[in-house]
């Protein structure tokens, strides 16, 4: 029996997909990439963004059009939030929410039973240890936690993740242990936002990361998303932490506006001096840091002013990529009942701030021409150095730790050369 999967946008969605493959090709499904010759097809969605929303809502259709007949599986973060949404979509369609994947077995036998099922409802259930099967064998996905600790404004996932619960650091690491076993030497810690892991057990990332470090052996540790809100607590200890070579001096912090003004009307409790401040240290500590953020565009209340005050922010922490967002109303948020502003207004931000996120990005990439060092090959033709600044090479044996120089720089990308010192 053959199953087919769609996975949108984040990594801990990418994880449960893996974790579904597991737990049906132990069960004897097998996946395929062809849909056609599919028997199931599940749906792994996402509800960040409304334009992903639609995307996905679109292909959902399209699906029905083209396969009416075959058996269908909506999972993710939509199920959970907007049920009532799908139902009234595709009312013939199964539905299983984001934190009952380890259920996907009894919904599955459901289904080929002719069944409808939901299997919805927030739960306490750790995603960690559990059988998996990725395509990447040397990026292993391990989610840490669960929800987060906020109640942004304009934010639909907590709808679908819920509160913060933090997984078990000594499964954390035998996952790890494991996986490092089997040949990953590239982990991913993914979560909602992993910078207030353990605060629901007075524990926190950097205790964590600790731990883990005690494995022994070559690999590289990729931090996942952190919140402006919750860095400051742990920021001296994680950076102390992140001085080990085996974690990637990468940090995706997203600011999402410059406006002091905005950010309390987005509840995001901050303000831009403290996540300035945040950069600061880590600039000042690892001189060769990568820098994320997010920036969303057009909040309702948003002013020319405030629009102008991310702009200068940017401008400030010449952030190595910076994602623009045009801001887009969630179902059941605050924001739901805010007059959006004009479109154009929107759309016109939206394309300033971009130009703008892409010069300095551009700029930022420079700094790398000539750099010598050690990278590993985690995809075919790339690699990421100890930045995790992915670097263009000719080669395909992945999972390998080589030397390289890089010796042109194009725009976002860098490129590279393999040497024996």
């Amino acid at each position: 029996m053959e199953f087919y999967i769609e996975t949108y946008e984040c990594a801990a969605n990418k994880s449960d997909s893996e974790i579904i493959t597991g737990f049906l090709s132990r069960a004897g499904l097998n996946l395929t990439k062809n849909i056609n010759i599919a028997e199931l097809v599940i749906i792994n969605t996402c509800i960040v963004k409304q334009p992903t929303e639609n995307r996905i809502l679109e292909r959902i259709k399209e699906l029905r059009n083209r396969f009416p007949n075959k058996k269908t599986l909506i999972v993710g973060c939509m199920p959970e939030a907007y049920p009532e949404l799908l139902r009234k979509n595709f009312p013939e369609i199964s539905l299983i929410s984001t934190h009952r994947i380890t259920e996907i077995l009894k919904v599955v036998r459901k289904i080929f039973d002719n069944k409808r099922v939901e299997l919805l409802g927030k739960r306490k259930k750790e995603k960690v240890g559990l059988p998996k099967i990725s395509e990447n064998k040397v990026i292993d996905i391990v989610q840490i936690c669960s929800g987060c600790l906020g109640n942004c404004a304009y934010c639909g996932v907590k709808l679908a993740k819920g509160n913060l619960f933090s997984y078990s650091a000594e499964n954390i690491v035998k996952e790890i242990k494991q996986s490092q076993e089997q040949g990953y030497k590239e982990f991913w810690l993914t979560g909602q936002e992993v910078s207030c892991y353990g605060f629901d057990f007075d524990s926190n990332l950097a205790v964590l990361l600790e731990k883990i470090l005690r494995i022994k052996g070559k690999y590289f540790i990729r931090i996942g998303m952190l919140n402006p809100v919750h860095l400051p607590k742990i920021i001296d200890k994680l950076l102390k932490v992140c001085e080990d070579e085996r974690v990637f001096k990468f940090f995706h912090i997203p600011v999402q506006s410059g406006s002091d003004k905005v950010l309390s009307e987005m509840s995001r409790n901050y303000k831009s001096e403290e996540f300035e401040l945040v950069i600061k240290k880590i600039r000042d500590k690892f001189k060769m840091a990568t820098i994320w953020t997010d920036v969303i565009v057009g909040y309702p209340t948003e002013t020319e002013k405030d629009f102008k005050e991310t702009l200068d922010l940017l401008k400030k922490i010449k952030p190595e990529r910076t994602n623009i967002s045009k801001f887009g109303v969630r179902r059941k948020t605050k924001t739901s009942n805010l007059k959006p502003l004009k479109s154009e207004i929107v759309k016109e931000r939206s394309e300033v701030a971009s130009r703008l996120a892409k010069k300095i990005a551009v700029l930022q990439n420079k700094k790398w021409l000539g750099w010598e060092g050690e990278i590993l090959v985690d995809e075919v033709n790339r690699g990421r150095n100890f930045a995790y600044k992915p670097i263009h090479l000719a080669s395909k044996e992945i999972g390998k730790f080589v030397k390289v120089k890089v010796n042109k720089v194009e725009g976002l990308k860098l490129f590279g050369e393999i040497y024996t010192p």
